[in-house]
C-alpha cells in the first residue's frame, strides 16, 4: 500500500485516499517475462561461463536484460485501476512519457460488469472488468486479477460515497432552510 501511495500520488486530489489498486494478472504477461529472463538474463550468464573472454559483452547483455525486465514489471504495475474514496481512476501506462488517465466519480458510474473466460481465467481468477459511465462510454481493463473482488470494492465504495453525499446535501439543505426562515422574521 505504501508503494501505491508513492506510485500514484500525482493522480490523487486533495483529501483523496487509495482503497484498492487493480492490475492485469501476471499470468497474462508471463510469456513476455519468460522470454526476457531467458534471452536477456540466463543466456548471458551461460555465455559467460562458456566464453569468459567476452566478459564485457556478457555484462552489457545481462544489464540490458535486467533493465528490460524491470521496465516490463514497471509497465505492468503502473497500468492500473485505482479505487479511491471519490471514484475510480484508470491509468493506462504505455511508457515513461506516454500515459493516459481517466477518472470516473462514483456518482457517474452506472454499472460494473465482470467477465471471466476460459479455463485459465477461471482457475487463476482473472478476467475483463467493464465500468459503464452515465454518458454511455465504457472503460475496460482486460485480464485483470480478481475482477469480482474489484467489482465488490467499487460497489461498496460507491454506496458509501453516495450515502456521504446524501448526508452532506441534507446538512446543506437544513442550513439553507434555517437561513431562509431566520431572514423572513
Amino acid at each position: 500500500m505504501i508503494l501505491d501511495e508513492i506510485a500514484f500520488r500525482n493522480l490523487l486530489g486533495k483529501g483523496e485516499k487509495i482503497y484498492y489498486v487493480g492490475h492485469v494478472h501476471l499470468f497474462t504477461i508471463y510469456p513476455l517475462l519468460f522470454k526476457i529472463v531467458f534471452l536477456g538474463i540466463a543466456l548471458p550468464i551461460v555465455g559467460y561461463f562458456l566464453m569468459p573472454p567476452f566478459f564485457w559483452l556478457w555484462v552489457l547483455w545481462f544489464a540490458t536484460g535486467v533493465l528490460l525486465f524491470l521496465y516490463q514489471i514497471l509497465n505492468w504495475y503502473m497500468d492500473a485501476w485505482i479505487i479511491t474514496n471519490y471514484g475510480v481512476i484508470d491509468q493506462e501506462w504505455r511508457s515513461f512519457f506516454n500515459k493516459q488517465t481517466s477518472r470516473i466519480e462514483y456518482s457517474n458510474i452506472e454499472g460494473v460488469t465482470t467477465e471471466v473466460k476460459g479455463f485459465w481465467g477461471t482457475i487463476l481468477r482473472y478476467g475483463n472488468l467493464q465500468l459503464e459511465h452515465m454518458s454511455g462510454t465504457t472503460i475496460i481493463i482486460k485480464n485483470v486479477a480478481l475482477p469480482k473482488k474489484i467489482e465488490r470494492y467499487i460497489v461498496l465504495y460507491q454506496q458509501q460515497y453516495i450515502q456521504n453525499q446524501s448526508f452532506e446535501d441534507h446538512g446543506k439543505l437544513k442550513e439553507l432552510l434555517t437561513t431562509l426562515i431566520r431572514s423572513n422574521k
